[in-house]
């Protein structure tokens, strides 16, 4: 093995969002660029490490010197390499040039699909160092940021001007240049306590040469260290920390070494909701909130994460009397926006552009009070609640506070109602109709509030999909995907089960005089199957791929926990010991009748023995599977399948021949197969259900 290596790039201050970009896009560079240079052996490990003024790669596991690398590389065929007399063509003389060898060298190599050149490439490994040279200015270029930029008379980019490049492969530097920066072993410590230049003795001392020099470079070690110094700062307030994740991201790569500072501010300001001043301190300030006790009132105190310890009182200082002036500022929106009530603000949503195509954000809300009326009247919820909070709940948007603070769009929707005297239970669902917003928010559990989350994201969808915007690739503008995703967790996870065809059909007909969509069929097949690969996405982290893709064949599009309920009753019995025989025998049904006409059995054409129990058998069950299975009893369903079908169905198949010569056999014992066939596929397709066979080699056919 080679020692540690060790690549520094020293910038200017780079911002918060561009250090974990930066590094997330350098660790998958320098994994690739070394793996493809043969340099990486089996215990391989590319960590990352970095601060606003620095980006650092660290590698373990190098190999002391290259592999060798021994290949056959297959070209053109033959005969367009050669003439038939051996003479080289034009394309036999490219392909030895581009691998460095002679035309002698190449060589015949015959496959199914003919003959083709092909040539020995054997070459041997360099030192580990020689490559390092020349593959790590390609590593700083694959580097990216949200934005780059370019100083001085060079043309490279790059998120912030690089000062200083450190590359060491143990204690040896690796020599290279890249935009105008030689490396070598000098690095920089913190810019303010210890701001002099220093050499690293090696590759494995860069961490604690840095500490020494009061740079926490390691991410995760220096998070620890700044959340840890606001717990403390917290409780010396007599308080608790009010948790932000982003904020936490967001301050650990704005400092290189954490120091906390606690401000406050007048109690007066806590008279406005506690998500105003935490959404000024956090989005204008990035200042930490600080509660009384968990869940408790907030405190007139915030605690902010500086780069130095030096002359807190003057830090303080400026940022109370920031603080106060953005506080001021937030008061004033929300006094000035309750001067008029929710109501009242709908007229302005009038002039607010939805889509250029889909009208305005009033037309809007009028759909969405149709949507939300009509889902309320299908769950049996109460329609007029529904029907208010529908109307109410995108009139925040025209506050001046949403304005200024979009993220608290919902949020001060429902406090502004409550001060209204609007029933709670109205402005909860003004808040929760944006719910969930993510993978890790929960959706609404108030039966009103996924209501109208319902009719808001399917108002959106059939709309976009109604005139052709559908996502392709990662482009998706509106959050169709999103959208969709939220309407699935909603109906699995929260208070009401939702119809699909039902929720396309009516939010399409409430555009009529507003938009001129695609007609209701189309837009229902292709939202119908844009559902279904965000329910495929979902399903798969709870039942096994197979299991999803069977009984989303059968569904017919309808209610969501429908579908639940097989993929549950597929998963049982599928863990069930019959399963593996069950499975083979109606993949065998479906397969041998997919192609068949469908009809009545003939009773007379049966014979006696294997063939007539099976249909026997069947036609005694058949009403009770059916039931169950409209009842949406799928388990019982299956489970009835598997004692009456399963033991006639192997017998059938092992002591009849189905396609015997006489036609009319031959088409009654199909038409028995495709019935039983169509009556478990009505359940899920077990055609689709890998067995352990298949799951254990893929390649066999079902």
């Amino acid at each position: 093995m080679s020692a540690e290596f060790l690549l520094e790039i020293g910038t200017e201050e780079l911002p918060s969002s561009f250090v974990t970009h930066g590094l997330r896009s350098m660790e998958q560079a320098g994994n690739d660029l070394i793996r493809q240079a043969r340099l990486g052996s089996s215990s391989l490990d590319v960590t990352t490490m970095g601060t606003p003024r620095r980006l650092a790669l660290r590698v373990r596991g190098l190999f002391a010197t290259q592999s060798d690398r021994q290949e056959t590389v297959v070209g053109p065929p033959w005969n367009a390499a050669f003439d038939q007399d051996g003479t080289p063509r034009k394309a036999a003389v490219g392909f030895a040039k581009k691998h460095g060898v002679e035309v002698d060298a190449l060589r015949k190599r015959t496959t199914e699909k003919g003959d083709y050149v092909s040539v020995e490439i054997h070459e041997p490994g360099r030192p580990t160092d020689e490559v390092l040279r020349e593959i790590l200015p390609r590593l700083c270029a694959q580097i990216t940021f949200p934005k780059t930029m370019r100083w001085g008379s060079g043309d490279i980019a790059f998120g912030r001007p690089i000062h200083w490049i450190v590359s060491l492969l143990g204690s040896a530097v690796v020599d290279f240049e890249y935009a105008g920066v030689r490396s070598g072993r000098t690095t920089r410590g913190h810019r303010f306590l210890a701001p002099q230049t220093f050499e690293l003795r090696d590759a494995t001392s860069y961490v604690d040469a840095l500490a020494a020099a009061h740079v926490v470079v390691e991410l995760d070690v220096r998070r620890q260290h700044m959340l840890d110094a606001l717990v403390r700062s917290a409780k010396s307030l007599g308080g608790i920390l009010e948790p932000d994740a982003f904020l936490a991201d967001e301050c650990v790569s704005l400092v290189e070494e954490p120091f906390v500072v606690p401000g406050s501010y007048d109690d007066a300001f806590l008279a406005l909701p506690d998500q105003v001043v935490i959404a000024v301190m956090r989005d204008h300030q990035r200042y930490f909130a600080v509660r009384a006790s968990e869940g408790g009132e907030l405190m007139a105190a915030y605690l902010n994460v500086v780069n130095t310890a030096e002359d807190p009182q003057t830090i303080t200082t400026g940022n109370d009397r920031v603080l106060r002036a953005r506080l001021a500022d937030a008061r004033f929106f929300v006094e000035e926006d309750q001067k008029a009530p929710l109501l009242d603000r709908l007229r302005k949503l009038e002039s607010v552009v939805f889509q250029s195509k889909l009208g305005t954000m009033g037309a809007k809300v009028r759909r969405i009070e149709g949507n939300a009326r009509a889902l309320a009247d299908r769950v049996g919820a109460d329609a007029n609640a529904a029907g208010e909070a529908a109307r109410l709940c995108k009139a925040d948007l025209e506050t001046l506070i949403v304005y200024e603070f979009p993220e608290l769009q919902g949020e001060m929707g429902r406090w502004y109602a409550l001060r209204e005297g609007i029933d709670p239970a109205v402005a909860d669902a003004i808040r929760d109709h944006y719910r969930p917003q993510g993978a890790d928010d929960d959706v609404p559990d108030q039966l009103i509030g996924a209501i109208v989350a319902v009719a808001d994201r399917i108002d959106t969808l059939v709309g976009c999909f109604g005139i052709g915007l559908v996502p392709s690739g990662s482009a998706d503008p509106f959050a169709l995907r999103r959208a969709a995703l939220g309407i699935v967790r909603i109906a699995l996870e929260g208070p009401i089960d939702v119809d699909l065809r039902m929720i396309i059909d009516q939010a399409h007909a409430q555009y009529a005089g507003d938009a001129d969509l695609a007609p209701a069929d189309q837009t229902r097949t292709t939202l119908d199957e844009f559902f279904r690969g965000r329910i495929r996405v979902l399903a798969r982290d709870h039942y096994e791929g197979d299991v999803v893709d069977a009984c989303i064949g059968a569904w017919q599009g309808g209610s969501m926990r429908d579908l639940r309920t097989r993929m549950d009753a597929v998963a049982e019995v599928r863990a069930a010991p019959e399963f593996e025989a069950l499975a083979i025998a109606f993949k065998r049904a479906f397969n041998i009748t997919k192609e068949s006409a469908r009809g009545v059995v003939d009773p007379s054409l049966l014979e006696p023995g294997p063939e007539s129990e099976l249909a026997n058998r069947f036609i005694t069950v058949r009403d009770q599977i059916r039931e169950a299975t409209t009842k949406r009893h799928y388990a019982e369903a299956l489970k009835l399948v598997a004692k009456e079908l399963g033991a006639p169905i192997d017998r059938f198949f092992d002591e009849v021949f189905v396609m015997v010569d006489d036609a009319e056999v031959r088409e009654n014992r199909l038409r028995l197969l495709g019935e039983i066939a169509d009556t478990v596929n009505g359940i899920a397709h077990f055609h689709q259900l890998a067995t352990k066979l298949e799951r254990r080699d893929p390649a066999v056919p079902a």
